[in-house]
């Protein structure tokens, strides 16, 4: 997250506000993933020859220890040379703390709890689709990709335990799950910085966008008539992050030859039928015993552990090659397996 600050907040005679950036100052010293944006509040902390004069505010002399101060001139000094690359600039979320409510700042005590809460991931199965997740993620954070080093944050976020999953039972509770979560108080005011929600579209075919209409209207926030294919797109407009895949599950995410790797019991016949499937009919297969010679019992254990097998994500990559995203803010399309780690890293 890049965190910027409204100047004004600091000049706040409100004891709660003061408190507040304090506590978010202290909080961002130790937090290494935030990224602060302090050229339209650097006259907050130095003067015209560059000398530190924070020590001397009433923030600092009254909240602040004497060991904070000096941690707090020494973090500054380094993030003030560094700069915010394009692609942070890009893909993670922008922040300005401050009291203008109505031009969308967020008030210091609510920046507090956005900073040091966990965010939260929610999917229909706990464990199964947080490996899918992580797997995906591990394999893009290590790969030499165009946005690698945004991978590697979200990476280190998950291993930080800083992103976290919830397991909502099923897709018939995801929005029951997500609206409790809004209405909590962990997340009163910040939702819309700390939660995503993302299940099956369960599709039989590329043309099936009549599934789970209540479900696109409520993180639509609006009663749609007639779903189209644009309604299954995430809006910056929408109560929150969320993301219904594309294809049918996530075990159609699996590559071929990752599944013929780990599936012993599939038979010849059984690949050379898959094999002869388009990209598109791959998309919405039901894998069962049929045609993989498991029974759903064991797809839904076996699956999930190859996402975390050592393969390259180049194998994703060819997986989802025939359907593309185009993403506005890096006037480019990706895969669908980006999209969705770039709107994880939006929590990060």
């Amino acid at each position: 997250m890049i965190i910027s600050f409204n100047s004004n907040v600091f000049q706040s005679q409100d004891p709660k506000i003061q408190l507040a950036l304090a506590d978010i100052l202290t909080a961002l010293m130790n937090a290494n993933l935030h990224f602060i944006d302090i050229k339209n509040i650097d006259a907050i902390f130095y003067n015209e020859k560059r000398e530190y004069i924070f020590d001397s505010n009433v923030i600092s002399k009254t909240y602040l220890s004497l060991n904070a101060r000096r941690i707090l001139k020494e973090f500054l000094s380094k993030k003030s040379q560094q700069n915010i690359t394009t692609l942070q600039k890009q893909h993670l979320s922008y922040i300005v703390i401050g009291i203008d409510v109505d031009n969308k700042e967020i008030h210091p005590t609510d920046a507090y709890r956005l900073i040091t809460e966990r965010s939260k991931i929610i999917v229909e199965n706990g464990i199964n689709d947080w490996k899918f997740l992580k797997g995906i993620c591990q394999k893009y954070s290590s790969g030499r990709t165009k946005r690698q080093s945004i991978y590697k944050l979200l990476n280190q976020a998950i291993q930080d335990e800083n992103i976290e999953s919830d397991n909502c039972g099923g897709v018939g509770e995801i929005t029951k799950i997500t609206q409790r979560w809004i209405d909590s108080d962990r997340y009163r005011n910040i939702f819309q910085y700390k939660l995503m929600a993302i299940f099956d579209s369960d599709k039989k075919s590329q043309v099936d966008v009549t599934l789970y209409k209540k479900k696109i209207e409520y993180f639509k926030s609006k009663i749609i008539e007639t779903i189209q294919d644009i309604d299954y797109t995430h809006e910056s407009t929408d109560l929150l992050i969320w993301h219904i895949l594309y294809k049918r599950k996530i075990e159609n995410y699996i590559p071929l030859n990752i599944l013929f790797e780990n599936i012993t019991s599939i038979t010849q016949t059984q690949k050379s039928d898959l094999e002869s499937k388009s990209n598109n009919d791959l998309d919405f297969v039901e894998y069962n015993q049929n045609n993989i010679g498991i029974r759903e019992a064991k797809i839904k254990a076996q699956f999930p552990e190859m996402f975390l097998a050592s393969f390259s994500y180049r194998d994703f990559e060819k997986r989802c090659e025939h359907h593309k995203v185009f993403l506005t803010e890096a006037n480019e399309s990706v895969s669908e397996i980006e999209h969705v780690l770039l709107k994880m890293a939006k929590l990060i």
